[in-house]
């Protein structure tokens, strides 16, 4: 028989690996290549991208492919318009002039939110389990139901 916590520790681990991840301000020259962003254009930039991005586009999410001082090359993941409706894209890559972007921002792995995932995870999956099998507190009905009062 398996440990009750040996079989909590995969659900823990799978909480954890799954993670949270934040956006954070850029603060060097440009994002790095290789790193995940999402880049907020300015209203020039939502003019001058609306061919190659579609209109109404105010955030690019993608992958840095190649940076230069003029602009970045994205390997785009979605496009996020002034709606808030995001729209899937399958990695086309589209060149950004730095001069279209307002802010970038990078995605970076937050433990402290991947950890607090973990253990709600955690304890939802305990109560869960307690639930399913009785509680460790509960009792037993009496014999016959338990339904009738005495007199």
């Amino acid at each position: 028989m398996i440990p009750d916590g040996a079989r909590a520790a995969p659900l823990v681990t799978l909480g954890v690996l799954w993670g949270c991840y934040v956006y954070v301000p850029v603060h060097t020259m440009g994002p790095p290549v290789g790193t995940r962003v999402s880049a907020e254009l300015t209203s020039h930039g939502m003019d001058t991208l609306a061919r190659y991005v579609g209109p109404n586009i105010t955030t690019l999410h993608g992958d840095v492919v190649s940076a230069a001082d003029s602009g970045v090359v994205l390997a785009m993941t979605s496009v996020t318009d002034r709606y808030g409706r995001e729209q899937v894209w399958r990695r086309e890559q589209v060149r950004v002039p730095r001069v279209a972007v307002q802010s970038f921002l990078q995605r970076r792995f937050s433990l402290g939110r991947s950890l607090l995932l973990g253990a709600a995870f955690l304890a939802s999956s305990v109560a869960a389990w307690e639930a399913f099998r009785g509680g460790t507190l509960g009792g037993s009905l009496p014999p016959g139901g338990g339904g009738a009062v005495p007199k």
